[in-house]
């Protein structure tokens, strides 16, 4: 049991990555989005989309800011073949967030 609980905890780990390289170059969370694409080249995959700032109010309905620009989300998948992982990179505002580890390319 101790053995399947030390499997889940390190495979939860390695679904996230922190930073992804492309040849000698690293894209880190944090990096302008832009970076990936000079250091990676352009990605297989590219979702862009925009979700309204919304905000919880004192009867806790959930409302759409108006004052309040659209935060712009970027969803960007790197397949690197069959004998590399796939990644796939999520940003808020250009900006870097997440890079998650995803199954072989093809």
């Amino acid at each position: 049991m101790k053995y399947l609980l030390l499997l889940c905890f390190f495979a939860s780990m390695a679904a996230q990555a922190d930073s992804m390289r492309c040849g000698q170059q690293l894209v880190s969370d944090g990096d302008p989005i832009f970076t990936a694409e000079a250091k990676c080249g352009a990605p297989m995959d590219k979702r862009e989309y925009s979700m309204p700032v919304s905000y919880i109010n004192s009867k806790g309905d959930k409302k759409v800011d108006p004052s309040k620009a659209p935060i712009f989300h970027q969803e960007w998948t790197y397949n690197f073949g069959p004998d590399r992982l796939m990644m796939k990179i999520k940003a808020i505002d250009n900006k870097i967030t997440t890079i998650e580890t995803l199954g072989y390319g093809h």
